[in-house]
């Protein structure tokens, strides 16, 4: 009797637990919570989920902007562009508080310019500086402006849009480092293409030489001075048909020589000009690579002592 008493306790105890289990609900907070712990997981598809779960559930909520902008954000972090652009645009759509519609097109402007579409990133950021106006978000707009204009190597414009970083800004002093860094960026060293072109032309490898690039000037001055040397010979000689494809084959390293050299210079070049920028990105104390970290999207800097 006892043991049968026991066992109905037991099987009420569990009808009790069901119940209350069924009473439970998920709320608004719990909802936002479950979605940001997968934000903060890395799972951003997950969390992106959520979010969606939250507008589904709770779409007169007064943080259902919130929940569409983490959206944004979990498709930009997921490096999910197309559906980036589209969050950001559905929320612009839905006219939000200025904050958040700066923060939209701030972020819409970031993924056009990882997408390389910089008129179009520059337009957005204009429009998150425009939305709130003296924000700390319209500050980073402004910058990131000036870092498509450097991004297509339009340095004078680019020099301009950092100068136009308000005085009280607390990115103000490194804008200016940036703005006078690039006003000497016609002084960083150059070699004319055209004069190594025109020097390895006279002497295979000069150009290269003169370029710094000792071994491949070695090496064409060589396989030049080698197929010249066998040309030469095998006329002196009569031996005009070896002589004849010698011709032809020198002719295509002579010009691949010369074109090489050309092509020296260039390389030469955007290789003193990355070099400066770098070293100008570290003097100013800026990272110009784009920053994922955290849930927003931001302009990165490091001081330098």
């Amino acid at each position: 009797m006892a043991f049968l008493a026991a066992l109905w306790v037991l099987f009420s105890a569990r009808i009790s637990a069901a119940q209350d289990e069924s009473r439970r609900y998920i709320d608004e907070g719990l909802q936002m919570e479950l979605a940001d712990r997968f934000f903060d997981d890395g799972d951003f598809e997950g969390a992106a989920r959520e979010y969606k779960r939250f507008l589904f559930f709770f779409p007169r909520s007064l943080r259902a902007d919130e929940s569409r902008i983490k959206i944004a954000r979990s498709y930009f972090r997921g490096q999910k562009w197309e559906e980036a652009l589209a969050a950001c645009d559905h929320l612009i759509q839905k006219e939000p508080p200025p904050s958040i519609k700066a923060e939209a097109f701030f972020l819409r402007g970031d993924v056009l310019a990882v997408k390389r579409q910089y008129p179009e990133a520059r337009e957005s950021f204009r429009k998150a500086r425009e939305s709130s106006p003296g924000s700390a978000i319209a500050e980073e707009a402004q910058f990131q402006i000036a870092r498509t204009y450097l991004r297509e190597e339009r340095y004078k414009e680019a020099a301009g849009e950092f100068r136009k970083v308000e005085p009280g800004s607390r990115l103000h002093a490194r804008s200016e480092a940036l703005a006078r860094g690039l006003d000497r960026i016609s002084e960083v060293p150059r070699k004319s293409p055209a004069a190594a072109g025109m020097m390895s032309a006279v002497l295979p490898g000069a150009g290269q030489a003169y370029c710094g690039e000792y071994g491949r000037a070695a090496v064409a001055f060589l396989l030049n001075g080698v197929f010249i040397w066998g040309m030469v010979e095998s006329f002196r000689h009569g031996n005009d048909a070896v002589g004849g494809i010698l011709a032809v084959f020198e002719a295509g390293w002579y010009s691949a020589n010369i074109l090489n050299a050309v092509n020296s210079a260039e390389k030469y070049n955007r290789r003193q000009t990355r070099e400066y920028l770098e070293g100008l990105e570290k003097g100013s104390g800026f990272s110009l690579a784009p920053s994922l970290q955290g849930r927003t999207p931001v302009i990165a800097w490091r001081y330098v002592f």
